[in-house]
């Protein structure tokens, strides 16, 4: 059943009905309840529509509009500046660090066309198409969601959009764009800007733009993928993690030359937020195995990796154990860790 934003609704399993305030998902739209008004998440299933505001438009979008027609979410802010672009955007989910957070892609149409779009991953040069639809003028819709180690294994994005006006309109070139993806990018905190489109902090990319590439000191998804192919073929540097075969111990190096091979670009914040989500994902791959013993190799330095690495098993992992590692083996700047 089509249920666009701003469609009166009725409940199917409780009196009562409201206003579609926003679509979250294929399934999942946003009722804001006439009783109370309060926004209750709810299945389209669930739902009948009882007066429909759309206009022979699919709106699975959020507006930023302020004269819309159709009632949007109150949180929605009005878009003030006046462009004729198209953007996508990574948002960050909420409660996460920056760094290290899942990741929501955003189609922006800040223009007064209704756009028509297709969106596709590419990888090893094939594509694979992932959602297609329609959004309407100064609005954004979510396209996917990311885990951003699994961005690493993308090499491209591919956007193609038409532009569409009702009565008199001048037609405008199709974007067909390839977008390569820069998997460091969103490992640094300063790529992650304000825009007027979010209230977070965002890496935003103009697909109107005549470089879509922003070819600035970025390196690309090709050049990614060798620097890590030379790290993993290089014998003379130490791999992290390894299994230790006398001691049958994971050694988890977490000094920055041993985790990546260059960090221009990267501030202090960012190599540090580089190597705690080493640490963290270690953790999470061997949460299962009991008794698996793992030290991680933080040196002495000026104490701060060290300080965060304690922390954070204090915070997040009392259950296992923890304690100094050998010093005989590892000196003083090391921690051993074991499963429980």
């Amino acid at each position: 059943m089509q249920i666009n934003i701003g469609d009166k609704v009725k409940f199917l399993s409780e009196t009562g009905g409201g206003k579609v305030t926003r679509i979250i998902d294929a399934k999942t739209v946003m009722v804001l309840n006439d009783e109370d008004d309060f926004e209750i998440p709810t299945l389209k299933k669930d739902l009948v529509v009882m007066e429909s505001q759309s206009e022979g438009n699919s709106s699975a979008s959020h507006s930023l509009s302020s004269n819309k027609k159709v009632t949007t979410n109150a949180k929605s802010e009005p878009l003030k500046v006046q462009k004729e672009d198209v953007y996508f955007a990574f948002v960050p989910r909420a409660g996460y660090e920056i760094t290290s957070s899942p990741l929501e892609l955003y189609l922006i149409n800040d223009t007064n066309s209704i756009l028509l779009y297709s969106f596709f991953n590419q990888n090893a040069g094939k594509f694979e198409g992932i959602t297609t639809g329609n959004i309407d003028p100064n609005s954004k819709i979510l396209l996917t969601e990311f885990d951003q180690k699994d961005l690493g294994k993308l090499s491209a994005f591919h956007f193609q959009v038409l532009y569409y006006q009702s009565g008199d309109f001048t037609p405008k070139t199709p974007i067909n764009k390839t977008v390569k993806i820069q998997a460091l990018k969103f490992y640094k905190s300063n790529s992650y800007k304000l825009t007027d489109y979010f209230h977070e902090q965002v890496i935003i990319h103009q697909l109107t733009a005549d470089d879509i590439e922003q070819k600035l000191d970025e390196l690309s998804q090709k050049d990614f993928n060798k620097l890590i192919r030379e790290k993993e073929s290089t014998e003379t540097k130490i791999q992290s993690p390894k299994l230790n075969p006398k001691t049958n111990i994971l050694e988890v190096d977490l000094h920055i030359n041993k985790l990546i091979d260059s960090v221009t670009g990267f501030s202090n914040a960012d190599i540090l937020n580089f190597q705690m989500e080493k640490f963290h994902e270690v953790l999470r791959e061997n949460e299962s195995n009991r008794g698996k013993k793992i030290v991680f190799i933080h040196g002495i330095g000026n104490g701060t990796l060290k300080q965060k690495v304690l922390s954070e098993l204090k915070r997040k992992y009392k259950k296992h154990s923890s304690q100094d590692a050998s010093f005989k083996e590892y000196g003083y700047g090391a921690t051993l860790v074991t499963i429980k």
